[in-house]
């Protein structure tokens, strides 16, 4: 019987020391997911066009004893839920019948500008416009599957993209490792921490 020359706590050292390295080395990305839908409530829904009907729920009165509740009862002071209107274009739902609620994450990833070119790790510039810039990989923690999976748009560096194909997952066992390639979708602000490139 042929012992493991690996020893179990060398192992773990190893697995502690490259989590530490990915963590110094990774930075963090915003993920924004598929939007949650739910019903608009100040107005009907038609399920056959998929669209507000332009008829409120609500009377003047019960509308604004609504709206006087939703705002005691809740943190959304500012948010419109209950409005009445006569007929036409719901204010609460803009005539869509549902309403969007934006869910967003931070994920640590390891980001790779431009994978496919052997030079360096950051957008350029040049008075034509940004150059060798448009593809990032991602690399991350495999449990983010579902995370990306289901990812409307991403932002790194500022810089707004979008998942170009389902992730995959690249290794063996303990040391597999999730790879996302996305594609920028639009220029990055002046203001943003991006790395620029001084032409003389």
């Amino acid at each position: 019987m042929v012992r493991n020359r690996i020893l179990y706590k060398t192992k773990e050292r190893h697995k502690r020391t490259i989590r530490d390295v990915i963590k110094g080395l990774s930075r963090r990305v915003k993920v924004y997911l598929q939007p949650l839908k739910s019903e608009c409530p100040n107005c009907f829904y038609d399920k056959f066009t998929n669209r507000s009907t332009g008829k409120c729920k609500w009377t003047a009165v019960e509308a604004l004893q609504k709206q006087t509740e939703w705002e005691t009862s809740t943190c959304y002071a500012s948010t419109i839920r209950y409005r009445y209107f006569l007929k036409g274009r719901c204010p609460v739902c803009k005539g869509q019948g549902y309403i969007e609620t934006q869910r967003t994450t931070w994920i640590n990833c390891l980001v790779t500008w431009n994978p496919r070119e052997p030079f360096g790790n950051e957008m350029t510039y040049t008075p034509a416009g940004s150059e060798g810039s448009n593809i990032v990989r991602l690399k991350t923690d495999p449990k983010n599957y579902d995370t990306f999976k289901n990812a409307d748009r991403v932002i790194v560096d500022g810089v707004e993209c979008r998942v170009s194909r389902p992730p995959v997952t690249r290794g063996l066992g303990t040391q597999a490792v999730l790879v996302i390639t996305v594609f920028k979708t639009k220029k990055p602000k002046n203001d943003s921490n991006e790395i620029i490139k001084d032409y003389n």
